[in-house]
């Protein structure tokens, strides 16, 4: 089973799958940006981005994209568990997404570093500079409670979106296989040597829009795979859909 998106969207080819109690595996291609879903007797067991898995990464994902692909693959059953029952994952998945719609008119993306203007509980943590990503991990607490917390801080003005990302730490070094994206960004390819960071890169004139296309292309195709690809090209996608908004 397989189809385009934007005639079958991508709620009712789950209702399918669970539906008929299918067991195998469901891949979804929204723009560049893959899902991976396993499936036993109908209900999910298993979700992923790339090599970001769980529920989290499930729940970024849109349930709603305008357009895209799908491509179901039947496989053998197991005696997995579901995390929770399908009805349940459906309801809490369109919830997140809603959240994440209103987090995102503040704050682009959880790789979006912040500063914090007051050193107070809770935002202490981002004295200095850091992601949402980095102060979930500092508190402890799972990406979306760490992403409403920074929602309310830059709301109430205790929060300062700074003019940089997580992404920025990163170093690429560019073999010049598997693939030609950087035909089309031939500005980044002498930078892209390894000796600086993305946000060097940056720095040195090259503009971010046009560093993040690159880094969407290139992950979307395997062309680079760095620790953390699935939630990287996440975020990258939904800098992406704020960048065209302005």
């Amino acid at each position: 089973m397989e189809g385009n998106l934007s005639l079958i969207p991508l709620a009712e080819v789950l209702e399918l799958v669970h539906g008929h109690r299918r067991s195998g595996t469901l891949e979804v291609q929204a723009g560049p940006l893959p899902l991976t879903l396993r499936f036993v007797q109908g209900e999910v067991v298993e979700a992923a981005i790339l090599d970001w898995e769980g529920l989290e990464a499930l729940f970024a994902f849109p349930l709603h994209p305008e357009e895209g692909t799908f491509r179901f693959r039947p496989g053998p059953q197991s005696a997995e568990h579901p995390p929770m029952p399908f009805a349940a994952l459906l309801g809490e998945w369109a919830r997140v997404n809603d959240e994440w719609d209103r987090f995102r008119t503040l704050i682009d993306s959880p790789s979006r570093v912040l500063e914090a203007l007051r050193p107070q509980s809770p935002y202490e943590v981002f004295q200095g500079g850091k992601s949402v990503r980095a102060a979930a991990k500092a508190w402890g607490v799972p990406l979306l409670i760490a992403m409403e917390r920074a929602y309310m801080g830059v709301r109430e003005g205790d929060l300062y979106p700074l003019r940089r990302y997580a992404w920025y730490a990163l170093r690429i070094r560019y073999q010049g296989k598997r693939g030609k994206t950087l035909e089309e960004f031939g500005q980044l390819q002498g930078l892209l040597d390894g000796t600086r960071n993305l946000g060097e890169v940056i720095a040195q004139g090259v503009p971010v829009g046009l560093v993040r296309r690159y880094l969407v292309q290139a992950l979307a195709s395997g062309e680079i795979a760095p620790p953390g690809r699935g939630w990287l090209l996440r975020d990258l996608t939904w800098e992406l859909e704020k960048e065209g908004e302005t």
